[in-house]
């Protein structure tokens, strides 16, 4: 979910022409199918694995989980270095014209987000919208913008190892009632991000699915990746060998650890590590934004981008679909937040393959708890037949093409996305305007 930025990967900036046929200038068609294999992978999840059934659905699913969040988050760091420079960070009066696209950028997805929640609210724990967190990411980036290839890799391993304990110690202190909880519940009750979706600022810094104070490492992490020349055979090499050993060596520490201390509490977790068993802070579970996680699953990101920007020069023209699905990543991700609000509501989610526990909740009919953030699934407990159950029940393998081959269509006709174009059209616009007025 890359193309949240301001220019394709390799243009310099809002403003470029029209692109000729074939290769933008200076465009990394590698990025957009590495955005296509997080955009895959978020379909896998929230939809089930496409055209397989068994245990390679199984493998798959796992393998998706977690990672598919760390690539789009560096992913998004590398076109944030795209769009500021490349290889050169600017300075003076380009870095301020840089920033401000980039938080002109980060409101506009934080509006987006918050309204996509809203919209999809049926989804309930099923979904987390990442689309605000990347607002928030962005924001926090504005002060690294003008740094190089090794100040921002010494910014990355920073947060990634100080945010995550940092978070959770800030996440406990709100829990036990001190004075942080009071700032916390007297934000939160005015602003308007919370109020509307539960995606506030210390939703998104400390509290929800995402947390900036996790996150942000991957973000600083890839705008280091994209500072270098990725054209570089050589680049490529270093950054796919580096990914792999950091994962493996994250993965190997975070089992030894957990195995000294004689094993994790027996809860199941989903999401940030609860303030009442610190010792999940030592394990590389997808999704909980540890040190170990960020570092495993940072580390197999590296290499899937290596590996797609050594396949684009080797199989671009055969990848072009793919790589046209990875540059609306932006339009994608709405639409299959939608898609899946729809079959969650219609009563078909336990038609496309979800896990049987997931099944069997989604036709619990009146039954079903009325706990907080439980998906909206029909209290009647019915389920659709006809053409609605034959769309739930392939919607794995249909909206996998159809990611495919709208794109690819829409593409012949239009530069951009749809939701990509409207935000790009909004950031010329409204930095154009900033500037002029500064």
């Amino acid at each position: 979910m890359t193309d949240f930025v301001d220019a394709a990967p390799g243009t310099t900036g809002p403003g470029r022409g029209p692109e000729a046929p074939g290769r933008r200038r200076g465009r990394l068609v590698g990025v957009d199918i590495a955005r296509f294999v997080a955009v895959f992978g978020m379909f896998n999840i929230h939809f089930g694995v496409p055209f397989v059934d068994g245990d390679p659905e199984v493998w798959i699913a796992q393998f998706s989980s977690g990672r598919s969040t760390a690539l789009f988050t560096l992913l998004a760091g590398v076109s944030l270095a795209m769009l500021s420079g490349r290889q050169e960070p600017p300075s003076g009066a380009g870095l301020r014209e840089a920033r401000v696209r980039i938080a002109v950028r980060a409101v506009l997805l934080l509006v987006i987000g918050i309204a996509l929640a809203k919209a999809t609210s049926a989804t309930g724990f099923l979904l987390t919208v990442i689309i605000p967190f990347y607002g928030m990411y962005f924001l926090l980036t504005l002060p690294f913008v003008g740094l190089r290839t090794r100040g921002l890799a010494i910014a990355a391993v920073a947060a990634a190892a100080i945010g995550p304990q940092l978070s959770f110690v800030l996440r406990t202190w709100i829990a036990q009632g001190t004075p942080l909880t009071a700032v916390v519940d007297a934000v939160n009750a005015v602003d308007p991000g919370h109020l509307i979706s539960d995606d506030g600022m210390f939703d998104l810094l400390l509290l929800d699915f995402y947390p900036a104070a996790s996150y942000l490492a991957l973000v600083l992490a890839g705008m280091a990746v994209g500072r270098l020349d990725l054209r570089s055979s050589r680049v490529r090499w270093w950054l796919g060998g580096i990914g792999l050993v950091v994962s493996v060596a994250a993965y190997q520490v975070s089992d030894w650890l957990v195995a000294t201390v004689g094993g994790l509490p027996d809860v199941t977790i989903e999401g940030t590590v609860p303030v009442e068993h610190p010792g999940w802070l030592l394990a590389a579970t997808a999704h909980s934004g540890t040190t170990f996680e960020l570092l495993g699953s940072g580390g197999i990101a590296l290499v899937i981008l290596a590996v797609c920007l050594a396949l684009a020069d080797c199989a671009g023209r055969f990848l072009k679909p793919l790589a046209a699905a990875g540059s609306m990543a932006l339009t994608l991700y709405a639409l299959h937040a939608v898609a899946m609000a729809w079959v969650i509501v219609v009563g078909g989610y336990s038609l496309s393959g979800v896990p049987e526990p997931l099944a069997e909740l989604s036709t619990m009919g009146p039954d079903l708890p009325d706990l907080p953030g439980m998906p909206a699934f029909p209290r009647d407990g019915h389920v659709p037949e006809g053409v609605v159950a034959f769309v739930c029940t392939f919607m794995p393998e249909l909206f996998l093409v159809f990611a495919v081959v709208f794109p690819v269509v829409w593409r012949r006709v239009f530069r951009r996305g749809p939701l990509e174009a409207a935000v790009s059209e909004s950031v010329r616009w409204l930095s154009g305007h900033l500037s002029r007025r500064s």
